[in-house]
């Protein structure tokens, strides 16, 4: 079975679905099963969120560096009232009041993984619960993956990546304590497709949203910024049964790679499941997914089929681009995006029963049968069997939502790009085609990090559609789904909102979202609880014809003492409502009232024509509010109520509908000894009137239209039977010929390709129809230009550049506490723009200056250079520390095909200042030890003090207790040197590195000591080894004989000196003026020194224990 590099495939399963959730309005999974981005079921009343009475209602921050790449879930419990369940990055899970945002529940399940153990940065800080959780209706258990470690796992230590593990769990959403049988420990686990492949959390991240299908929970799992040796994967969970039962790996066969090195990076052959976060998309029985970078290469251009099925969960179909491997070399993969199944009941036609789309970042957007996939080239030329490709040339994180209503509507969101809409059509023959309707006016962030479309109505009722979307830097955003007549989606406006967190989509409960934004703050947005009015709404006049009127009756309910009701506004002139039908007087709470509105279009005329400029003349569904001012009798209420107002403009004329406006297809690039590439898109050509529709003509220009004396060119065919739309660059096979008659209601979509067959240059063509009913131009346009070039170099530190072949950032010798800079440079010298397709930075003691610089998704322009800031910064740190080398990395690509993967290797090295005396090589005798609390009971940690003064610095000190023969320096409160042989128990080691802060009292660079006691401690690394008891030949705590290599002679103590070895006379004590007693432990040189203290001479025999003095 073939397991290709990039795809999408299709796992079967053979399962049920559960019961539904306990309340409606409920979002107990990310979106929907299907991933279709439609919700139908929020109450999302466009008159109300396009109103002042739709706001922020509450917001809610949480831990510092928390952050939640986990949606929100909206869940009502069974007998309880609809809460939020959130998970976090930081292994945190809670039940918040979905009404109030009150914290009803809270806890840590685990400690969270360290970004640092793995040095990719896609999620910064801690990395916890990260795929979006689901919560079975059936038990009122949520589950979701935790990543951890287990200490000593698999490699010594408490952390480190090999220790890293994930957890299952399953929680009572009332409780979130643990129910019996969880949390399931995952690690170890093999593929049953790849028996050699097997599960290793720390390597791993698991980032889609959970899916569950039956009683099995499904979740997929990716790579770190392809670090390490991993495999992509899909582990499922019988939740029944409380055990794993199926591994399905996304790479394997015969070319797969598999080594058992764990941190071999690509050791597994990758091929990660990601999709920007979003889920599994499934029909029920099946299970759909889309794979990144990969090494399998099994698909080695031979065509090849995708059906195949056995086994637990087996695959059952797949489609690979067919470029894959162009795709590969400049890290364009598709699995950036996830797949979105479509209604089946709108979204179908001739051969095709139900559709799925998906993008990623190769600038694609694929139609797919998702019954016949397409499988590996088996479409015309042994390209793509697929139903569709919109080409784009923009990268594209989330792939792409839906509205199955009015027609049906897929949208996507390209990095820095619009909102673009795309409508479903039909070729001649029945098949779907899709085309480009329209866009939003905003683009989006121009990085990763852009969300998923969403698409919610009121109650399924059609002219009630609302587009969401998230974004990094600007929040949320929401337009009308359905665009004007000039291809413009209509902006509503929200309260603000933070940027978003990466690839979020807001997730709905009952009249209300939630949404987390970059800091981890939580916001509930919706209308106001304390409404005064309950009126019907929407209020549907179903169609009116052009020239005529409707009349509906909206009907209202007081729900609290209003004083009077003020006045009604609508926001289309066409909807009249007058004000003398609204109630007179007060009105007391339950009292009923009714009143007429008028939808009147008997004065509208089509003014079907290229300057045409209002859209309500345009058949279709239209929608406007309509609000009610009240007084109220009681404070704490809204004192306005919105009431949405839809109805289908119908034509009784033949009506011509030419869409999109313009149709772009973007770039085209040229290279070298290549036939002149093409780009195809449709066009479609409609009669919304009543009656029919004859085509009278066609023609093309370049003038202004503006100007009303455009000179035209008629349309005529080529030799080859295709059409020319223009100047021979635009051309169509299935353009109806002039004399066609369109029924009413129908379409035709119309293929239309571009060639730029006068080379480098922009193409424009306005294509204008003649009809009875009516005339039509849309703008046909696109451009050609040679391949991008990227130009690639380091700085070398001193304001040059090194060779493009140099991929090591050096940053030298730097000294600590410092902050040094090197760039990357990246300039586009091709034809086209340039693109960085992958940018993996460092993070850490390496990291960059501006987190956006050189980012992925980042477009270059020609003739420019985008530059990437590497910072080097240093902690501070006492002399004489050893030198660190540090070391990290920076991958890169782009778009450029003969560029591929740049990784810069970044190195520095930290080094000291050196004080004090130096060996027989030049290094320190001394090194630092730490910063010790000198606060013992027992006595100061270095008892000797040779010195106090104002010219007290570490290396002074340290000469001292050198000559003194001692292991241990020390400086403490400015002015003061100890010395001693015992070593300092870390008992009273300042593990926070901070407390020595004293400037030295002759060198205001040095620490010497700190507050409350603390001392700087250096010692002599050849006579101690940090961490033990001993010194070489020294005395451990207490004063017991080391034995480790001779006793050490102390050169001095206090105010005396050593002056040498002697023997005494056999007539009687060479020092006979005292014999202090030995205390229990036996005499230390320190001790007998303090003993004698006022004697000139002392001195000891016999190891510990006689001591002498004279």
């Amino acid at each position: 079975m073939l397991f290709p590099l990039y795809y999408l495939a299709t796992l079967a399963t053979a399962l049920i679905p559960r019961v539904a959730a306990v309340a409606s309005t409920d979002s107990y999974t990310d979106a929907d099963p299907a991933q279709s981005g439609y919700l139908p079921n929020h109450n999302m009343d466009p008159a109300v969120v396009d109103s002042a009475e739709f706001g922020q209602l509450w917001k809610v921050p949480f831990n510092a560096k928390e952050q939640f790449y986990a949606k929100p879930l909206v869940y009502t419990p069974s007998g309880g009232t609809q809460l939020l369940f959130l998970a976090s990055s930081q292994n945190w899970i809670r039940t918040l009041d979905a009404k109030t945002g009150a914290l009803i529940n809270t806890r840590q399940v685990h400690t969270p993984f360290l970004q640092s153990d793995i040095g990719c940065t896609d999620v910064p800080n801690t990395i916890g619960i990260i795929g979006t959780p689901v919560i079975d209706p059936a038990t009122d258990i949520a589950y979701f993956f935790a990543k951890t470690y287990i200490p000593n796992y698999r490699t010594a230590g408490n952390t480190g990546t090999f220790n890293g593990v994930y957890y299952f769990h399953g929680v009572n959403v009332k409780t979130l304590t643990d129910v019996d049988g969880f949390p399931i420990l995952v690690d170890g686990s093999q593929s049953d497709n790849a028996p050699a492949k097997y599960f290793i959390g720390g390597t791993v991240l698991q980032r889609p949203s959970l899916t569950q299908v039956g009683s099995v929970v499904y979740g997929a799992f990716g790579g770190h910024c392809d670090l390490f040796n991993y495999t992509g994967l899909v582990i499922g969970i019988d939740i029944n049964k409380k055990k794993i039962i199926t591994n399905f790996a996304s790479e394997s066969g015969p070319l797969t790679p598999q080594t058992n090195v764990w941190n071999q990076n690509g050791g597994g052959g990758q091929g990660g499941i990601w999709m920007s976060g979003m889920g599994l998309a499934s029909d029920g029985n099946r299970l759909f997914f889309v794979s990144g970078n990969g090494a399998a290469h099994e698909n080695q251009g031979v065509p090849a089929s995708g059906i195949n099925a056995d086994g637990t969960l087996s695959l059952t179909d797949y489609f690979q681009p067919y470029d894959y491997q162009n795709m590969d070399g400049g890290d364009e993969d598709f699995g950036s995006g996830g797949l979105a199944l479509l209604d089946p009941t709108v979204f179908k036609g001739t051969g095709v029963s139900k559709m799925a789309v998906t993008a990623g970042k190769n600038g694609k957007l694929y139609i797919l049968n998702a019954n016949n996939m397409g499988g590996f080239k088996l479409g015309p030329g042994q390209t793509d069997n697929v139903v569709q490709t919109v080409v784009t040339n923009q990268a594209v994180f989330g792939a792409a939502g839906s509205y199955p209503l009015e027609g049906g509507y897929i949208y996507f969101t390209p990095v820095g790009y619009p909102t673009y809409v795309y409508k479903l059509g039909f070729s001649e023959s029945g098949v779907p085609v899709f085309s480009k309707v329209g866009q939003s006016a905003q683009s989006s962030a121009g990085r990763v990090g852009v969300g998923i479309p969403t698409i919610t109505s009121y109650q399924g009722r059609a002219g009630t559609g609302i587009l969401w979307m998230c974004d990094p830097d600007a929040g949320l955003r929401a337009w009308y789904a359905v665009p004007q007549a000039n291809g413009v989606l209509k902006s509503i406006n929200l309260p603000q909102v933070n940027g978003a967190n990466k690839f979020q989509r807001p997730a709905f409960g009952d009249a209300r979202l939630y949404i987390t934004d970059a800091t981890g703050t939580l916001y509930c947005l919706g209308s106001p609880v304390n409404l005064p009015l309950n009126c019907s709404s929407p209020v549907d006049f179903g169609p009116v014809a052009l020239g005529s009127s409707a009349n509906q009756t909206v009907s209202c309910k007081a729900n609290i003492r209003i004083n009077s009701i003020n006045g009604a506004t609508v926001g289309d002139a066409h909807f009249r409502v007058d004000n003398a039908t609204l109630p007179k007087g007060p009105l007391a709470a339950g009292a009923t009232f009714s009143f007429p509105v008028t939808w009147d279009l008997t004065n509208t005329l089509v003014q079907n024509a290229p300057n045409a400029s209002y859209g309500n003349t345009a058949p279709g569904i239209k929608s406007t509010p309509l609000t009610l001012l009240t007084t109220n009798g009681i404070t704490g209420y809204s004192t306005q109520f919105p009431i949405s107002l839809t109805g289908q403009e119908v034509s009784q004329a033949a009506y011509l509908g030419l869409t999109p406006v313009t149709v772009d297809y973007s770039g085209i690039v040229l290279l070298e000894n290549q036939t002149t590439p093409s780009n195809t898109l449709p066009f479609v050509i409609a009669n919304s009137g009543l009656s029919p529709l004859t085509i009278t003509g066609y023609a093309y220009t370049q003038d202004d239209l503006d100007d009303g004396d455009a000179v035209y060119t008629n349309a005529t065919f080529f030799p080859n039977g295709t059409m020319d739309l223009g100047f021979g660059a635009f051309t169509s096979n299935n353009l109806p010929v002039v004399g066609t008659v369109l029924q009413a209601g129908s379409q035709v979509s119309v293929q239309s390709t571009f060639q730029p067959t006068n080379g480098v240059g922009s193409y424009q063509s306005y294509f204008t129809i003649w009809s009875t009913g009516g005339t039509k131009f849309t703008i046909l346009e696109g451009s050609a230009s040679t391949a991008p070039i990227a130009n690639f170099s380091i700085s070398n530190g001193e304001g040059g550049w090194l060779p493009k072949d140099n991929l090591l950032m050096d940053f030298g010798d730097v000294a600590p506490g410092t902050t040094s800079s090197r760039q990357i440079r990246i300039c586009d010298v091709g034809g086209s723009v340039l693109e960085i397709s992958k940018s993996k930075p460092p993070n850490g003691v390496f990291h960059l200056d501006d987190p956006a610089e050189l980012g992925e998704s980042l477009q270059i322009p020609i003739g420019q250079c985008a530059y990437g800031t590497v910072l080097f910064v240093t902690n501070t740190e006492d002399p004489n520390i050893p030198n660190q080398v540090f070391n990290n990395t920076w991958t890169l690509n782009t778009n450029d095909l003969n560029f591929g993967v740049h990784i810069v290797q970044i190195v520095g090295t930290v080094v000291d200042k050196q004080v004090g005396p130096v060996n027989s090589t030049g290094n320190p005798v001394y090194s630092y030890l730490g910063c010790y609390s000198d606060t013992n009971p027992a006595g100061r940690l270095l008892p000797h003090e040779p010195y106090e003064g104002s010219n007290n610095t570490n290396g002074n000190c340290q000469a001292y207790c050198l000559a003194g023969g001692y292991a241990f320096a020390g400086t403490e409160y400015q002015i003061q040197c100890y010395c001693g042989n015992t070593p300092p128990s870390s008992t009273y080691l300042d593990s926070t590195g901070t407390l020595c802060t004293f400037a030295c009292s002759g060198d205001g660079t040095e620490d010497c000591g700190g507050v409350n006691g603390y001392i700087s401690i250096y010692y002599d690394a050849t006579k101690y080894t940090p961490g033990s008891n001993t010194i070489t030949g020294g005395t451990t705590t207490g004063g017991t004989t080391a034995n480790a290599g001779g006793p050490v002679t102390v050169k001095f103590t206090e105010n005396y000196n050593y002056i040498g070895c002697y023997t005494e006379a056999t007539t009687g004590r060479a020092l006979s003026g005292s014999s202090p007693a030995a205390p229990a432990n036996g005499h230390t040189i320190e001790s007998c020194q303090a003993a004698c203290q006022g004697y000139t001479l002392f001195g000891m025999e016999y190891s510990n224990e006689v001591s002498h003095c004279i």
